[in-house]
C-alpha cells in the first residue's frame, strides 16, 4: 500500500498554535518534508514543529528558491514532489510543513494537486494564518457585521486604485518589506494610514507590532511582516 500524505499547517510562529490533529499526525508520521530556502537553511516551519515530531521520523529537507523564475520554481516543485512520491511508494506516511496554512500562498499547493490528482491519499490539516494571529496579537478586528476584506500581497495592491482599495473596511497586506515605501504611499493617499497597522514576525520571539508605520523603513522589515489596514484609526474600532 501506498503512504498517505499530509500538508500540516504549523501556523505563524508560536508551535502553541499548532492544532490538535497536526500534532497527533507528527507524532504517528514515517517522514516529514520540510522546505527550505539559501536564507532560511534550518527551516522555520522545522523549528516551530520540531518538538512534536516523532524522533523516529526521517526529516525530508527540500530546497525552494526564493523567486519569481517560473521555470525555476517548476524544477524546484518537480524535485519535491518526487521526493516525497518515493517515500509514498515505500508505504511511507509522509507530513509536509508549511508555515501558517496550507491553502493560503503556500508552496503546498502545488504537491496538493499533483499527488492528488496521481491517486495518492491527501489529507490537508489547517493552520492558523499569520494574519488571524497578527489581528490577535495587535487587537485589530479584521471585520465587524457585513464589512469587507482584502487579502493581498502588497504587489498586487500596488496595480489597484485608490478607489478599488477603498471598497474594503480591512485590507491585509502581505510581504510588504520590498514594495514598502510604495504601500505606505498608497495607504497614505487613500486616508488609511492611521488605521494601519504594522505587524513584524507574528507568533516569534522578536515579534513587533508598529502603529507608526512611517518609523520604520522597508530594510527594517523582515520577510514575515504584514500590514492590516483599516478605513479608520484603530483606537475608533472600540466605539463599533
Amino acid at each position: 500500500m501506498k503512504g498517505k500524505f499530509y500538508g500540516i499547517g504549523v501556523g505563524p510562529g508560536d508551535p502553541e498554535l499548532l492544532t490538535y490533529k497536526a500534532v497527533r499526525i507528527l507524532q504517528e508520521v514515517d517522514c516529514v518534508a520540510v522546505p527550505v530556502t539559501v536564507k532560511d537553511k534550518e527551516s522555520t516551519a522545522h523549528k516551530i514543529a520540531r518538538r512534536f515530531i516523532s524522533p523516529e521520523a526521517v526529516l525530508l529537507e527540500i530546497d525552494f528558491p526564493m523567486t519569481r523564475d517560473r521555470a525555476c520554481l517548476e524544477e524546484a516543485w518537480q524535485r519535491a514532489r518526487g521526493v516525497v512520491q518515493e517515500k509514498l511508494d515505500r508505504g511511507q506516511d509522509t507530513a509536509f510543513l508549511t508555515l501558517g496554512d496550507p491553502m493560503l500562498y503556500s508552496t503546498y499547493i502545488y504537491l496538493y494537486y499533483h499527488l492528488e490528482q496521481a491517486g495518492y491519499a491527501v489529507t490537508t490539516v489547517p493552520g492558523i494564518t499569520s494574519f488571524s494571529a497578527a489581528a490577535a496579537s495587535a487587537g485589530v478586528p479584521l471585520a465587524f457585521g457585513d464589512e469587507r476584506v482584502a487579502l493581498l500581497p502588497g504587489a498586487a495592491a500596488q496595480e489597484l486604485t485608490a478607489a478599488e482599495l477603498s471598497a474594503f473596511d480591512t485590507l491585509v497586506l502581505f510581504k510588504v518589506a520590498r514594495c514598502y515605501k510604495c504601500i505606505l504611499e498608497l495607504l497614505e493617499a487613500g486616508g488609511r494610514l492611521g488605521g494601519s497597522v504594522l505587524v513584524m514576525s507574528c507568533g516569534h520571539p522578536e515579534e513587533k507590532i508598529i502603529t507608526d508605520l512611517k518609523a520604520v523603513s522597508g530594510d527594517e522589515l523582515s520577510y514575515f511582516s504584514l500590514i492590516i489596514s483599516r478605513k479608520e484609526p484603530v483606537l475608533e474600532c472600540q466605539n463599533h
